[in-house]
């Protein structure tokens, strides 16, 4: 008899693949999140010039960005590593990690190979972020489901 009504058995303890992937998760959806959401009105309700607001959050996105594309990669490497390559296209964790990396090469494609506009960019973290959101929707791979009695 346990000690307490939570119990070991009830909750395996997390994996190093499970803390990595919430690692990454953490970093890129909630930096993505964070500074879109919260730090880029703030500055403009500060009172700060316009232009300046703007140059901050375009020199922040690139960086932004490569967070995002290095937790991605992160996480991508989890997948493989507890469900094969395979999982790259039939889970649906996968297919959104390849939709927010696929995000990340078109914004650096946009913006440093063919100068289309901005809006493809904001297009292209709109959808990041949007796939960031639905992944934390989701289970950490490796840790079962187990029905509840």
């Amino acid at each position: 008899m346990s000690k307490s009504n939570t119990s070991d058995r009830y909750m395996p303890a997390p994996t190093l693949e499970g803390i990595l992937w919430q690692l990454a998760q953490v970093f890129w959806v909630g930096g993505l999140w964070v500074f879109h959401v919260g730090l880029v009105p703030a500055l403009k309700v500060s009172g700060l010039a316009p232009l300046l607001v703007q140059d901050i959050a375009v020199q922040i996105d690139r960086w932004l960005i490569g967070v995002a594309a290095v937790g991605l990669l992160t996480q991508l490497a989890v997948l493989v590593r507890l469900r094969g390559v395979a999982a790259w296209w039939q889970t649906f964790s996968g297919q959104m990690l390849l939709v927010g990396f696929t995000a990340c090469v078109g914004y650096y494609t946009l913006r440093y190979g063919v100068s289309v506009g901005e809006r493809w960019q904001v297009f292209c973290f709109a959808v990041l972020g949007i796939s960031g959101i639905v992944l934390a929707a989701q289970p950490v791979p490796g840790r079962a489901r187990r029905a509840r009695h």
